[in-house]
């Protein structure tokens, strides 16, 4: 199947002068898509912020909205340390220990490899 009743109208598009592109317009879209940085906060990290906000804030809201939440909370947390055996000095010394060394790693950044350039001309 052609379209061949369409010539006359592709030859005058094809006959219509171009108007020059903005100067560096390839270096804007490089940098727009190819080379754009990585976003600071991804959007899961988002929602788990907002996540663990709004726990907080429902805590915060059960405590102080029910008649001697506070003092139940405190016997439910220290019943729960007490049971998975947290009761140590030094098993909550080498807890604190391996969350910061955990946090320090996750907080390192390497070097990323140089990437090659594409140079679509």
């Amino acid at each position: 199947m052609t379209h061949d009743e369409f010539d006359d109208l592709d030859r005058a598009l094809a006959a219509l002068p171009l108007e020059e592109p903005p100067a560096a317009l390839r270096a804007r879209i490089m940098a727009a898509t190819v080379y754009r940085a990585a976003p600071e906060v991804h959007a899961w990290e988002v929602w788990l912020i907002g996540t663990l906000v709004a726990c907080g804030a429902w805590l915060v809201w059960a405590v102080a909205s029910a008649p001697r939440a506070g003092e139940r909370l405190v016997d439910a947390v220290t019943q729960a340390t007490a049971s998975a055996g947290l009761t140590s000095d030094y098993t909550l010394l080498w807890l604190a220990v391996g969350v910061s060394t955990a946090w320090w790693i996750s907080q390192l950044t390497f070097p990323s490899p140089p990437r090659k350039r594409i140079d679509a001309r």
